[in-house]
């Protein structure tokens, strides 16, 4: 399936920021509720990463040994993901997913949907490739913390400044190279410029994002016939992570493009660039 745009912000940044061969621990990379998803995954699964990026999850999934697929918007964190762990990638729109319903046992969207056009969309999309009986891991911003501030306040001057050539250099000076530093003391050496450089901009440039509260997923879930089964606040943390469970005869969304009670309150909680 193409790209449904020319040029993707993640080709020109793409979440690229840990190197390959220093994944050693799964656990120092992903949070703890993927890690157990993945330790604890039936060798007979097949798993959907929607979203993969370059590919760090698919390569957690290889070294099991399971089946999957990842797909991402990106040709360029797909080629990465080929490349650096052999899995079959597809280039895909979260949007209109090339999987049949039903498909995956398993499905992950690590971070995803939250940059989508249409978040509630791309999660009833994630659940129709989704068996009955199937299990989700979804992990995505919170409206609280400190982030959402960061990413309307700062990130507006950093998103601004970044529109001409004189200002970025500003923008550089003055936080890009504060923010490198600080993960590069945090990580004891570790984090790369070009690594701390993906970080930033995928946390302060890039151009969609909405903060979802606990309830509207649960709302999502209560539409789209499945629960929650597991959830992970990940107190400090940018990100909140759901286990999800699909029923075995789930009800389908009379509309997805109506507005809900849960999209409303996702509206309240979306960040402007």
């Amino acid at each position: 399936m193409g790209s449904t745009e020319p040029k993707t912000f993640y080709d020109q940044h793409p979440f690229d920021w840990v190197p390959p061969n220093e994944i050693e621990s799964m656990r120092a990379i992903v949070s703890p509720a993927l890690a157990d998803l993945i330790e604890n995954l039936d060798a007979k699964s097949f798993v959907l990463d929607i979203g993969c990026g370059p590919g760090r999850v698919l390569g957690f999934l290889a070294r099991r040994g399971v089946s999957c697929i990842g797909l991402d918007r990106s040709r360029i964190s797909v080629g990465l993901a080929a490349e650096r762990y052999h899995c079959p990638v597809v280039v895909g729109d979260n949007l209109r997913l090339p999987f049949a319903d039903g498909s995956a046992d398993v499905v992950i969207s690590d971070g995803v949907i939250h940059h989508t056009e249409d978040p509630r969309a791309a999660f009833f999309e994630n659940c129709r490739i989704l068996k009955p009986g199937g299990r989700m891991y979804l992990a995505v911003y919170k409206p609280s913390g400190r982030y959402p501030w960061l990413y309307k306040y700062p990130g507006a001057f950093i998103r601004r400044g970044l529109r001409n050539q004189w200002s970025s250099h500003l923008v550089t000076l003055f936080a890009q190279t504060p923010y490198f530093l600080i993960h590069f003391i945090r990580s004891k050496g570790q984090r790369s410029w070009s690594g701390a450089r993906n970080l930033f901009y995928d946390y302060f440039v890039t151009p969609k994002v909405a903060f979802l509260s606990r309830a509207v997923v649960e709302e999502w879930c209560r539409l789209g016939g499945s629960r929650v089964t597991l959830y992970d606040e990940n107190r400090g943390a940018n990100v909140h992570s759901f286990w999800l469970s699909k029923e075995m005869h789930p009800r389908v969304p009379h509309n997805l493009a109506s507005p809900s009670a849960a999209e409303t309150l996702m509206a309240d909680n979306t960040g402007a660039a």
